[in-house]
């Protein structure tokens, strides 16, 4: 498993850095959908937005650290 320093370096971040999904998934080559799905439970993911009410869904937009991203990744990576 990769170190989350290593990931950083390779995002080419700072711990204070925050990604949108759309940058990230073209920083790992994901489609934003699967970003999304990844991260809109994670800790530490800033979830912006309203909750539904009887007559809207509910509308949101994920910020995501990029230590939390880091982190995902890093327990994502297969060591061949």
């Amino acid at each position: 498993m990769h170190d989350t320093q290593d990931v950083l370096k390779l995002f080419g971040a700072t711990e204070q850095t925050i990604f949108t999904t759309d940058e990230l998934a073209a920083l790992t080559k994901l489609h934003p959908a699967t970003i999304r799905r990844r991260f809109m439970d994670e800790e530490g993911v800033i979830r912006l937005g309203h909750p539904a009410t009887r007559r809207k869904r509910q509308k949101f937009t994920l910020r995501i650290p990029a230590l939390v991203a880091a982190r995902v990744f890093a327990e994502m990576t297969v060591r061949a």
